[in-house]
Order: C-alpha cells, then structure tokens, then sequence
C-alpha cells in the first residue's frame, strides 16, 4: 500500500501533463509543415508530375494524349540524343577527375601554409566563384575565350596560335571543362580542407621520425584518413557534370552545331524550343536513371579505397 501512492502520484501527473505534451506535438507539427508543404509543392509533386508527362505527347499548350512508353523509345533511337549523351560523358571524364584532383592539390598547398591569414585569404578566394552568379561569370569567360580574347593574347606573346575556343568542335568542350572547374572547384577545396584538418598531426611526425617523405606521408596518411571526403567530392562532382547546363548554354550554346550539346541542355531545347514537353520528360527520366546507375555502382565499389574505420 506504501508503494501504491507514489505510483498514482506519477500516473496523475501523466495525466496532467499529456493535455501540454499533445500542445507541444501539435506546435512541432505546426513548425515543420510549411518546409514539408515546400518539399511537396516543389520536389515530390514536380517529380510525379513530369513523370506523367513523359508518358504523353504533350507540347505544353495542347491536350496530352496518352502514348505510354512510346517517349521512352524514341529517346533511345534519337541519334542526337545518343550524341548528346556522348558529350556529356566525354566532359564528365574532362571535368570530374581534374576538378577533384586541382581541388585536393590547392586544400592541401592551403593547409600547410604557415599564416593563418593567408589560409583564410585563399579559401576565400577560391570560394568566390561559387557564389558568384554563373550566368555572369560565364558571360566574363566568354569574352576571355574569344578568339580575339585575354587567353589567345597571352598565348601568343609566348609564341602559341591559341585555337578558336568555343567555335572549334575539338576545343569547346576541353574550354567549358576547364571553366566548370575553375568555378567549382571551391566546394572541393572547402570540404578537403575540414578534412585535412581532422587529420591527427602526430601521425605526420611519426613518420617524419621514420623517414617518410612528404609524398609517401600523403599517400600512406592523408589519403587513407580523407579517402571518406574524397568520395563524396567525388560523387558531388559527377552529379554536377551530368547535369552541366548553365556553363554550355552561356558559353556556346551547344555549337558550333550540336558539338557541345550535352543531355540537359538537349532537354532544354526539346522542352522550350520544340515544345514536346513529354519527350523532355522523358529524356530527364532516362538521365536520372543514369545517374542513379552510376552512384549505385559507384557506392557498391567505395568499400575498395574508401577508409570508414579511419574516420
């Protein structure tokens, strides 16, 4: 009978405080429904939506009419589609490895500088051109890949014939790389740098102590413990490559003819310059389904180089 008060004390109380608890669930609910309103308005409904579409003629203006796979089909029989893609995939393997590689070289020659200072002036500087707006950034390197340009001026002061950049089909796509690099390669260096910043330095003066050489330290020490960061940069890298379309659309519009006419800005065109909004979404269906073919494949071979254990 002693033990019994204590425990209708604490059921009361419960009971007293479950009326403030469901205030408190309704208040949380209340919070998070505007970004799950925002999620379902402009993620999870656009996606359904142009999911349908793709299975319809639909031009945008006129009445869709069911066609079921028929899109689908199409695309894989569209030779510019097929050259498109091949595109894409030719600036991804321009673009993603020298973009990860320059980023890993720069957070690296930025984390061993001696002054604090001069790594806050560097990351910044670097940075800059991730949040600069890319349409106008973009705009500037054209005038600079002109043929008339900065790049061909200084190319021919030291006695090179710099080609037509962005009208020659051999030299668009190694030019757009080379901007895309230039303006992301910020998000790399910042995401190396925290990581090499987690690296414990007694390691380095173990080995130092062993006779290790700069280049077997970073291969033995700082790659193994920063592999986990070079895999995400990695993957972040290829989701932005096979989505390139700001940078080609501004810079060479996918010319000289379709040279540079990578998957998305074909899917562009197709959607708001032929008006076949059911082709268009058909083609980004095929895209993501590419793209999720690669990040699968490459998740299930990161075990091989990727160092969890270290983190």
């Amino acid at each position: 009978m002693q033990n019994a008060a204590p425990l209708v004390t604490l059921t009361a109380r419960k009971r007293r405080t479950s009326p403030m608890r469901r205030q408190e669930a309704l208040m949380a609910a209340l919070l998070i429904l505007p970004s799950t309103l925002g999620i379902l308005a402009f993620a999870v409904l656009p996606i359904a939506a142009s999911l349908g579409i793709s299975l319809t003629d639909w031009g945008g203006l006129s009445k869709p009419n069911f066609v079921g796979l028929q899109n689908y089909g199409a695309a894989l029989h569209d030779p510019r589609a097929t050259s498109a893609l091949s595109h894409t995939l030719i600036y991804v393997l321009l673009a993603v490895p020298t973009g990860v590689l320059i980023s890993l070289t720069l957070a690296v020659w930025i984390n061993n500088l001696k002054a604090g200072w001069l790594r806050t002036v560097f990351r910044t500087v670097y940075y800059l051109p991730m949040v600069t707006i890319g349409v106008a950034v973009a705009l500037l390197w054209q005038v600079l890949l002109a043929p008339q340009g900065l790049v061909n001026l200084i190319l021919g002061w030291l006695g090179i014939h710099g080609p037509n950049w962005l009208g020659s089909p051999a030299w668009v796509l190694p030019a757009v790389a080379v901007f895309s690099v230039w303006q992301g390669s910020g998000q790399g260096i910042i995401l190396f740098l925290a990581s090499l910043a987690s690296v414990p330095r007694d390691l380095y003066e173990a080995a130092q102590l062993d006779g290790a050489r700069p280049f077997e330290a970073f291969r033995y020490i700082t790659l193994p413990m920063i592999s986990p960061t070079v895999f995400l940069v990695l993957v972040l890298s290829l989701i932005g490559a096979l989505q390139v379309f700001e940078a080609v659309l501004v810079l060479s519009n996918g010319g000289p003819g379709d040279s540079s006419t990578t998957v998305a800005l074909y899917i562009y065109k197709t959607a708001f310059t032929f008006f076949k909004m059911g082709y268009a979404s058909a083609l980004a269906w095929l895209l993501a389904v590419i793209l999720i073919g690669l990040m699968v494949l490459q998740w299930r071979n990161q075990s091989k180089w990727v160092n969890y254990d270290q983190v």
